[in-house]
Protein backbone atom coordinates (compact mmCIF):
# COMPACT_ATOMS: atom_id res chain seq x y z
CA UNK A 1 0.00 0.00 0.00
CA UNK A 2 1.10 3.61 -0.99
CA UNK A 3 0.16 7.09 0.65
CA UNK A 4 -2.81 9.13 -0.64
CA UNK A 5 -2.30 11.99 -2.59
CA UNK A 6 -4.83 14.64 -4.18
CA UNK A 7 -6.77 13.64 -6.73
CA UNK A 8 -9.77 16.30 -7.71
CA UNK A 9 -7.90 16.92 -10.49
CA UNK A 10 -8.11 13.53 -12.02
CA UNK A 11 -4.20 12.35 -10.76
CA UNK A 12 -4.73 9.13 -9.75
CA UNK A 13 -2.90 7.85 -5.99
CA UNK A 14 -1.95 4.91 -7.01
CA UNK A 15 -2.57 3.52 -3.67
CA UNK A 16 -4.36 0.08 -3.10
CA UNK A 17 -6.29 -2.07 -0.43
CA UNK A 18 -7.18 -5.33 -0.22
CA UNK A 19 -10.08 -7.46 0.67
CA UNK A 20 -10.58 -10.88 1.09
CA UNK A 21 -13.42 -12.92 0.05
CA UNK A 22 -14.44 -16.66 0.81
CA UNK A 23 -15.86 -18.24 -2.39
CA UNK A 24 -17.61 -21.40 -1.73
CA UNK A 25 -17.96 -24.27 -4.59
CA UNK A 26 -15.39 -26.08 -6.64
CA UNK A 27 -12.23 -24.94 -6.08
CA UNK A 28 -11.28 -25.72 -9.38
CA UNK A 29 -13.37 -22.90 -10.44
CA UNK A 30 -12.30 -20.52 -7.87
CA UNK A 31 -9.37 -18.73 -9.11
CA UNK A 32 -11.89 -17.81 -12.57
CA UNK A 33 -14.84 -16.76 -10.29
CA UNK A 34 -12.32 -14.43 -8.59
CA UNK A 35 -11.21 -12.89 -11.72
CA UNK A 36 -14.44 -12.10 -12.61
CA UNK A 37 -15.33 -11.12 -9.43
CA UNK A 38 -12.35 -8.07 -9.17
CA UNK A 39 -13.59 -7.07 -12.24
CA UNK A 40 -17.51 -7.31 -11.57
CA UNK A 41 -16.60 -4.86 -7.92
CA UNK A 42 -14.33 -2.76 -10.06
CA UNK A 43 -15.15 -1.39 -13.12
CA UNK A 44 -17.34 -3.39 -14.31
CA UNK A 45 -16.91 -4.05 -17.80
CA UNK A 46 -15.71 -6.65 -20.08
CA UNK A 47 -11.71 -6.61 -20.21
CA UNK A 48 -11.76 -6.96 -23.46
CA UNK A 49 -13.29 -3.96 -24.53
CA UNK A 50 -12.19 -1.53 -21.92
CA UNK A 51 -10.40 1.22 -23.18
CA UNK A 52 -6.36 1.53 -21.24
CA UNK A 53 -7.70 4.53 -19.11
CA UNK A 54 -10.11 2.13 -17.34
CA UNK A 55 -7.32 0.24 -15.75
CA UNK A 56 -6.42 3.00 -13.19
CA UNK A 57 -10.21 1.58 -11.37
CA UNK A 58 -9.75 -1.86 -12.30
CA UNK A 59 -9.41 -4.72 -9.36
CA UNK A 60 -6.78 -7.25 -9.23
CA UNK A 61 -6.57 -10.53 -7.73
CA UNK A 62 -3.43 -11.51 -5.43
CA UNK A 63 -3.89 -14.78 -4.71
CA UNK A 64 -6.06 -17.73 -4.40
CA UNK A 65 -5.78 -20.40 -1.89
CA UNK A 66 -7.88 -23.15 -1.27
CA UNK A 67 -9.47 -23.37 2.60
CA UNK A 68 -10.98 -26.27 2.80
CA UNK A 69 -13.09 -29.32 0.64
CA UNK A 70 -15.59 -26.73 -0.84
CA UNK A 71 -13.98 -23.30 -0.05
CA UNK A 72 -11.41 -21.15 -1.27
CA UNK A 73 -9.86 -17.76 0.03
CA UNK A 74 -9.28 -14.87 -2.58
CA UNK A 75 -7.74 -11.85 -2.17
CA UNK A 76 -8.25 -8.86 -4.35
CA UNK A 77 -6.40 -5.75 -4.46
CA UNK A 78 -8.20 -2.10 -5.10
CA UNK A 79 -7.59 1.13 -6.10
CA UNK A 80 -8.26 3.41 -2.40
CA UNK A 81 -9.49 6.25 -5.23
CA UNK A 82 -12.01 3.62 -6.59
CA UNK A 83 -14.23 4.28 -3.26
CA UNK A 84 -14.21 8.05 -3.40
CA UNK A 85 -12.85 7.91 0.32
CA UNK A 86 -16.97 7.71 1.02
CA UNK A 87 -18.62 4.97 3.28
CA UNK A 88 -21.11 4.45 0.53
CA UNK A 89 -18.57 3.92 -2.53
CA UNK A 90 -16.52 1.94 -0.52
CA UNK A 91 -19.56 -0.70 0.00
CA UNK A 92 -19.86 -0.84 -3.42
CA UNK A 93 -16.32 -1.97 -4.11
CA UNK A 94 -16.54 -3.99 -1.09
CA UNK A 95 -20.43 -6.29 -1.77
CA UNK A 96 -21.84 -4.46 -4.51
CA UNK A 97 -23.04 -6.37 -7.09
CA UNK A 98 -20.89 -9.71 -5.62
CA UNK A 99 -23.78 -9.76 -2.96
CA UNK A 100 -26.19 -10.95 -5.93
CA UNK A 101 -23.42 -13.56 -6.52
CA UNK A 102 -24.05 -17.03 -4.56
CA UNK A 103 -21.26 -18.35 -2.51
CA UNK A 104 -19.23 -15.06 -1.84
CA UNK A 105 -18.55 -13.97 1.42
CA UNK A 106 -16.63 -10.76 2.45
CA UNK A 107 -14.30 -11.90 5.13
CA UNK A 108 -11.55 -9.07 6.01
CA UNK A 109 -10.50 -5.81 5.15
CA UNK A 110 -7.10 -4.52 4.90
CA UNK A 111 -6.33 -1.14 4.74
CA UNK A 112 -3.53 1.33 5.98
CA UNK A 113 -4.68 3.67 8.64
CA UNK A 114 -4.64 6.68 6.63
CA UNK A 115 -7.00 5.20 3.89
CA UNK A 116 -9.03 4.28 7.15
CA UNK A 117 -9.12 7.70 8.35
CA UNK A 118 -9.89 9.80 5.18
CA UNK A 119 -12.83 7.59 4.96
CA UNK A 120 -14.32 7.70 8.60
CA UNK A 121 -12.23 8.70 11.85
CA UNK A 122 -13.74 5.08 14.00
CA UNK A 123 -15.13 5.78 17.32
CA UNK A 124 -14.77 8.69 19.19
CA UNK A 125 -14.91 7.37 22.77
CA UNK A 126 -14.34 3.35 22.15
CA UNK A 127 -14.14 1.63 25.18
CA UNK A 128 -11.45 4.09 27.58
CA UNK A 129 -13.66 7.07 26.28
CA UNK A 130 -17.11 5.35 27.20
CA UNK A 131 -15.60 4.36 31.12
CA UNK A 132 -14.65 7.89 31.77
CA UNK A 133 -17.76 9.50 30.34
CA UNK A 134 -19.93 6.67 32.84
CA UNK A 135 -17.31 6.85 35.65
CA UNK A 136 -16.64 2.88 35.72
CA UNK A 137 -12.86 1.98 35.72
CA UNK A 138 -12.99 -1.41 35.60
CA UNK A 139 -16.04 -3.80 35.93
CA UNK A 140 -18.20 -4.63 32.96
CA UNK A 141 -20.67 -2.20 31.97
CA UNK A 142 -24.28 -2.62 32.37
CA UNK A 143 -27.10 -1.92 29.71
CA UNK A 144 -30.91 -1.61 29.31
CA UNK A 145 -33.39 -1.59 26.66
CA UNK A 146 -37.11 0.71 26.94
CA UNK A 147 -39.66 -1.79 26.01
CA UNK A 148 -42.11 -3.10 25.03
CA UNK A 149 -42.72 -0.92 22.45
CA UNK A 150 -46.64 0.16 23.12
CA UNK A 151 -45.96 2.65 26.12
CA UNK A 152 -46.90 5.97 26.15
CA UNK A 153 -44.01 8.39 27.23
CA UNK A 154 -45.08 8.76 30.95
CA UNK A 155 -44.81 4.98 31.12
CA UNK A 156 -41.18 4.57 29.54
CA UNK A 157 -40.03 7.86 31.22
CA UNK A 158 -40.81 5.42 34.49
CA UNK A 159 -39.07 2.48 33.56
CA UNK A 160 -36.05 4.88 32.84
CA UNK A 161 -36.44 5.96 36.09
CA UNK A 162 -36.88 2.61 37.69
CA UNK A 163 -33.63 1.20 35.73
CA UNK A 164 -31.31 4.21 36.60
CA UNK A 165 -32.08 3.87 40.32
CA UNK A 166 -31.50 0.55 40.18
CA UNK A 167 -27.59 1.11 38.69
CA UNK A 168 -27.99 0.14 35.17
CA UNK A 169 -25.50 2.61 33.33
CA UNK A 170 -26.92 2.98 29.75
CA UNK A 171 -30.49 3.11 29.30
CA UNK A 172 -31.86 3.06 25.32
CA UNK A 173 -35.03 3.10 23.62
CA UNK A 174 -35.69 -0.41 21.90
CA UNK A 175 -34.80 -0.18 18.63
CA UNK A 176 -38.37 -0.02 17.63
CA UNK A 177 -38.86 2.85 19.79
CA UNK A 178 -39.29 5.57 16.33
CA UNK A 179 -42.06 8.49 16.21
CA UNK A 180 -44.81 6.45 17.02
CA UNK A 181 -48.07 8.27 17.86
CA UNK A 182 -48.27 6.96 21.47
CA UNK A 183 -44.77 8.09 21.87
CA UNK A 184 -43.61 10.99 19.42
CA UNK A 185 -39.68 11.79 19.48
CA UNK A 186 -40.09 15.03 20.42
CA UNK A 187 -41.89 14.52 23.52
CA UNK A 188 -40.09 11.07 24.64
CA UNK A 189 -36.39 12.21 24.60
CA UNK A 190 -37.15 15.36 26.84
CA UNK A 191 -39.20 13.50 29.23
CA UNK A 192 -36.96 10.51 29.61
CA UNK A 193 -33.71 12.33 29.94
CA UNK A 194 -35.55 14.51 32.45
CA UNK A 195 -36.40 11.28 34.52
CA UNK A 196 -32.57 9.72 34.32
CA UNK A 197 -30.83 12.75 35.27
CA UNK A 198 -33.80 13.03 38.29
CA UNK A 199 -32.41 9.59 39.17
CA UNK A 200 -28.89 10.39 38.95
CA UNK A 201 -29.77 13.06 41.55
CA UNK A 202 -31.09 10.66 43.74
CA UNK A 203 -27.94 8.07 43.68
CA UNK A 204 -25.10 10.33 43.37
CA UNK A 205 -24.09 7.59 39.78
CA UNK A 206 -24.42 9.10 36.21
CA UNK A 207 -26.66 6.68 34.22
CA UNK A 208 -27.21 8.24 30.35
CA UNK A 209 -29.94 8.02 28.06
CA UNK A 210 -29.68 7.07 24.25
CA UNK A 211 -32.91 7.26 21.98
CA UNK A 212 -32.88 5.61 19.02
CA UNK A 213 -31.31 7.46 15.95
CA UNK A 214 -33.38 6.06 13.01
CA UNK A 215 -35.42 9.02 11.44
CA UNK A 216 -36.55 9.65 7.92
CA UNK A 217 -33.55 11.14 6.39
CA UNK A 218 -34.57 14.50 6.66
CA UNK A 219 -35.10 14.35 9.66
CA UNK A 220 -31.94 13.70 10.58
CA UNK A 221 -30.49 17.06 12.02
CA UNK A 222 -33.93 17.38 13.51
CA UNK A 223 -33.11 14.25 15.63
CA UNK A 224 -29.64 15.40 16.40
CA UNK A 225 -30.26 18.59 17.87
CA UNK A 226 -33.77 17.52 20.25
CA UNK A 227 -31.29 14.79 21.68
CA UNK A 228 -28.76 17.12 22.35
CA UNK A 229 -30.71 19.83 23.77
CA UNK A 230 -32.46 17.40 25.93
CA UNK A 231 -29.30 16.40 27.38
CA UNK A 232 -29.05 12.65 26.11
CA UNK A 233 -25.66 10.70 26.36
CA UNK A 234 -25.56 9.38 22.79
CA UNK A 235 -27.71 7.43 20.25
CA UNK A 236 -28.75 3.75 19.88
CA UNK A 237 -27.91 3.97 15.81
CA UNK A 238 -29.71 1.52 13.69
CA UNK A 239 -27.01 1.56 10.77
CA UNK A 240 -28.72 -1.65 9.32
CA UNK A 241 -32.11 0.75 8.35
CA UNK A 242 -30.43 3.78 7.85
CA UNK A 243 -27.76 3.20 6.24
CA UNK A 244 -23.72 2.32 7.59
CA UNK A 245 -22.94 6.00 7.11
CA UNK A 246 -24.81 6.87 9.37
CA UNK A 247 -22.85 6.67 11.87
CA UNK A 248 -20.15 8.65 10.79
CA UNK A 249 -23.26 11.31 10.50
CA UNK A 250 -23.88 11.10 13.97
CA UNK A 251 -20.38 10.85 14.96
CA UNK A 252 -19.53 13.95 13.58
CA UNK A 253 -22.75 16.39 13.99
CA UNK A 254 -22.41 15.14 18.40
CA UNK A 255 -20.85 16.11 21.05
CA UNK A 256 -17.37 15.00 22.31
CA UNK A 257 -18.81 12.46 25.23
CA UNK A 258 -21.81 11.40 23.37
CA UNK A 259 -22.06 7.94 22.70
CA UNK A 260 -22.98 6.03 19.62
CA UNK A 261 -23.98 2.71 20.55
CA UNK A 262 -24.78 0.40 17.11
CA UNK A 263 -28.09 -1.95 16.64
CA UNK A 264 -27.63 -5.17 14.49
CA UNK A 265 -31.16 -4.58 13.27
CA UNK A 266 -31.78 -5.41 9.89
CA UNK A 267 -28.23 -6.22 9.69
CA UNK A 268 -28.88 -10.31 10.18
CA UNK A 269 -29.58 -10.53 6.52
CA UNK A 270 -25.60 -10.15 5.52
CA UNK A 271 -24.39 -12.46 8.57
CA UNK A 272 -26.68 -15.40 8.58
CA UNK A 273 -25.70 -17.33 6.44
CA UNK A 274 -22.41 -19.22 6.26
CA UNK A 275 -21.30 -18.97 3.04
CA UNK A 276 -22.81 -15.79 1.69
CA UNK A 277 -22.55 -11.97 2.70
CA UNK A 278 -20.09 -10.75 5.58
CA UNK A 279 -18.52 -12.39 8.30
CA UNK A 280 -19.97 -11.41 11.47
CA UNK A 281 -16.40 -10.35 13.00
CA UNK A 282 -15.93 -8.15 10.18
CA UNK A 283 -19.32 -6.29 9.92
CA UNK A 284 -19.79 -5.91 14.04
CA UNK A 285 -16.23 -5.85 14.84
CA UNK A 286 -14.57 -4.02 11.97
CA UNK A 287 -17.03 -1.95 9.91
CA UNK A 288 -19.36 -0.59 12.28
CA UNK A 289 -16.59 0.77 14.70
CA UNK A 290 -14.60 1.79 11.47
CA UNK A 291 -17.47 4.07 10.90
CA UNK A 292 -18.03 5.18 14.18
CA UNK A 293 -19.47 2.95 16.75
CA UNK A 294 -18.12 3.10 20.30
CA UNK A 295 -20.18 0.16 20.81
CA UNK A 296 -21.37 -2.36 18.90
CA UNK A 297 -24.93 -4.78 20.40
CA UNK A 298 -24.60 -8.65 18.76
CA UNK A 299 -26.95 -11.40 19.91
CA UNK A 300 -25.10 -13.59 22.27
CA UNK A 301 -24.80 -17.15 22.41
CA UNK A 302 -27.27 -19.18 24.76
CA UNK A 303 -30.19 -16.64 24.07
CA UNK A 304 -32.79 -16.54 21.97
CA UNK A 305 -30.83 -16.12 18.45
CA UNK A 306 -28.47 -18.64 17.03
CA UNK A 307 -24.65 -17.50 17.18
CA UNK A 308 -22.01 -20.14 18.35
CA UNK A 309 -19.22 -19.16 20.70
CA UNK A 310 -17.03 -19.31 17.80
CA UNK A 311 -18.71 -16.37 16.01
CA UNK A 312 -19.16 -14.64 19.22
CA UNK A 313 -15.98 -15.00 20.23
CA UNK A 314 -15.00 -13.31 16.82
CA UNK A 315 -17.07 -10.35 17.16
CA UNK A 316 -15.86 -9.40 20.24
CA UNK A 317 -12.42 -9.94 19.47
CA UNK A 318 -12.44 -7.79 16.34
CA UNK A 319 -13.94 -4.80 18.15
CA UNK A 320 -11.35 -4.44 19.94
CA UNK A 321 -8.66 -5.20 18.33
CA UNK A 322 -5.48 -3.17 16.16
CA UNK A 323 -7.53 -2.45 13.18
CA UNK A 324 -6.31 0.75 11.18
CA UNK A 325 -5.26 2.22 14.51
CA UNK A 326 -8.77 2.72 15.72
CA UNK A 327 -9.75 2.62 19.57
CA UNK A 328 -11.41 -0.49 20.56
CA UNK A 329 -15.36 -0.80 20.65
CA UNK A 330 -17.24 -1.98 23.56
CA UNK A 331 -19.06 -5.12 22.65
CA UNK A 332 -22.16 -5.93 23.68
CA UNK A 333 -23.55 -9.07 23.63
CA UNK A 334 -27.69 -9.37 24.17
CA UNK A 335 -30.57 -11.08 22.78
CA UNK A 336 -32.41 -12.95 25.51
CA UNK A 337 -29.52 -12.71 28.38
CA UNK A 338 -30.22 -13.19 32.22
CA UNK A 339 -28.65 -11.97 35.25
CA UNK A 340 -27.65 -14.97 36.32
CA UNK A 341 -25.36 -15.89 33.24
CA UNK A 342 -23.30 -12.55 34.13
CA UNK A 343 -20.52 -14.35 35.83
CA UNK A 344 -20.60 -17.16 33.24
CA UNK A 345 -20.63 -14.18 30.08
CA UNK A 346 -17.92 -12.19 32.05
CA UNK A 347 -15.50 -15.40 32.08
CA UNK A 348 -16.31 -15.80 28.38
CA UNK A 349 -16.17 -11.92 27.03
CA UNK A 350 -14.04 -10.25 29.62
CA UNK A 351 -14.71 -7.23 31.73
CA UNK A 352 -14.53 -4.53 28.78
CA UNK A 353 -17.93 -5.87 27.90
CA UNK A 354 -21.31 -3.78 28.02
CA UNK A 355 -23.96 -6.58 29.03
CA UNK A 356 -27.27 -5.98 27.50
CA UNK A 357 -30.46 -7.26 29.16
CA UNK A 358 -33.61 -6.04 28.96
CA UNK A 359 -36.96 -8.26 29.34
CA UNK A 360 -36.03 -10.10 31.89
CA UNK A 361 -35.07 -7.53 34.41
CA UNK A 362 -39.05 -7.19 35.29
CA UNK A 363 -39.01 -10.67 35.54
CA UNK A 364 -40.30 -10.49 38.86
CA UNK A 365 -42.53 -7.59 38.30
CA UNK A 366 -40.42 -5.12 39.65
CA UNK A 367 -37.69 -3.36 37.47
CA UNK A 368 -35.51 -1.43 40.67
CA UNK A 369 -35.14 -4.72 41.78
CA UNK A 370 -34.29 -6.25 38.65
CA UNK A 371 -31.68 -3.52 37.97
CA UNK A 372 -29.87 -3.90 41.01
CA UNK A 373 -30.03 -7.25 40.60
CA UNK A 374 -27.75 -6.28 37.41
CA UNK A 375 -25.96 -4.06 39.18
CA UNK A 376 -24.83 -6.32 42.09
CA UNK A 377 -23.98 -8.84 39.52
CA UNK A 378 -21.11 -6.46 38.11
CA UNK A 379 -20.20 -5.11 40.92
CA UNK A 380 -18.39 -8.14 42.01
CA UNK A 381 -15.91 -7.38 39.36
CA UNK A 382 -15.03 -3.80 40.68
CA UNK A 383 -12.12 -4.43 42.25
Amino acid sequence: MTDNTDNTSGTTSGATFEVVYEINGDPADARSRAESLAVEQSHEFPRAYAPAKADRSLGRVVSVEQAGESRSLAVVSYPEDLTAYEIPQLLVVLLGNASLLPGIRLVDVRVSAEFARRIAGGPKLGVEGIRRVLGVPKRPLLATALKPVGLDTADIAQEAYDSAFGGVDVIKDDQGLGNQVWSPFEERVPAVARAIADANEKTGRHSVYLPTFNPVAGDWKRHVDIAVSAGAGGFLVVPGTLGLDSLRYVRDNTPDDFIIYAHPAFLGGWTAGADHGIAPGLLFGHLLRWFGADSVIFPSFGGRFTLSEEVCRSIATQAKDDFAGFKGALPSPGGGMTVERVPELVDFYGLDTMFLIGGALHATGNLVEGAQRFREAAEAYAD
